[in-house]
């Protein structure tokens, strides 16, 4: 496995491999297996495998959030290794954002304000900026983003629609627990019983997706219960995609059905000050 730190080095990928596909799957490092079964689709594929890891700066609106991420490039360069990836790509930030770099602009249309984009202020436009850019030093010809973060890989598909149209998106869907949970670099900030407490937000999710009930008052009803467990509720609710539109309960219990209407139901809640997002696409 071959270690960068320089962009100018990684034009030896396509050097050495001129009729191989190369794949890209950009991480912040602190590697669990969501990340792994990222590695393995791409290898799946036959592709030449690229990881990155740089915890970006720019898509932190909370220093304090920056500050705790774990950083574990050790370890993770080992599981790498061992999981027979080909190449990695450590950065330092003035290598990703040298002084004379201009921000590149996307239109992000209404993904830019909801949710995650109302919720962090500024998100957004850091990964713009950081894929962006890890996406011109790699020049990668498919990428892998995982489900988990399904606004982000809808940004991302923006990203690539307006600039990068030759590059293909493949999106994962999202590793899970036994229990459930979300596979996230952040569940290792929970104590054991707050990982256990944690799963019941894919529980509610699922039980808003089986659709026996009516949308609104099963969504009131998981508020509820989750609140009584010790969540602090950000949001809960069903969108359709890809812009994540909020519509009317009662026009998701028609369409629900139709294999043209695509939704989804989205959640981020914070637990023992840990924020935990995910989601069900249906």
């Amino acid at each position: 496995m071959k270690v960068f730190t320089l962009a100018s080095e990684l034009l030896s990928i396509h050097q050495e491999n001129p009729h191989r596909k190369i794949a890209f799957i950009p991480t912040m490092g602190a590697l669990h297996q969501g990340h792994l079964s990222l590695v393995e689709a791409a290898q799946q594929d036959g592709c030449y495998t690229v990881v990155s890891i740089f915890v970006n700066p720019l898509q932190f609106n909370n220093p304090e959030d920056l500050k705790k991420y774990p950083r574990t490039l050790d370890i993770d360069l080992q599981l790498l290794a061992t999981q027979g990836v080909d190449a990695v790509f450590t950065p330092s930030i003035d290598e990703m954002y040298p002084n004379h770099v201009v921000d590149v602009t996307v239109d992000l249309g209404p993904l830019d304000s909801r949710f995650e984009g109302a919720c962090r202020p500024g998100h957004f436009h850091g990964v713009i900026q950081v894929v962006y850019r890890l996406f011109q030093y790699v020049q990668p010809h498919v990428v892998y983003f995982g489900e988990k973060d399904l606004q982000q890989c809808l940004v991302i598909e923006q990203l690539i629609q307006q600039i990068f149209p030759q590059i293909e998106m493949c999106r994962i869907a999202t590793k899970r627990e036994s229990s459930g949970l979300a596979l996230s670099s952040r569940n290792m900030r929970l104590s054991p019983k707050g990982l256990q407490t944690a799963s019941a937000l894919n529980r509610s999710l699922l039980a808003i997706v089986d659709g026996k009930a009516d949308f609104c008052e099963v969504i009131k009803r998981e508020k509820v219960e989750l609140t009584k467990m010790g969540f602090e509720v950000e949001y809960l609710d069903c969108v359709s995609l890809p812009f994540l539109e909020e519509l009317p309960c009662e026009y998701f219990q028609v369409n629900r059905q139709s294999s043209r209407f695509h939704c989804a139901v989205v959640v981020a809640a914070r637990l023992e000050g840990v924020r935990l997002i995910d989601n069900q696409v249906f």
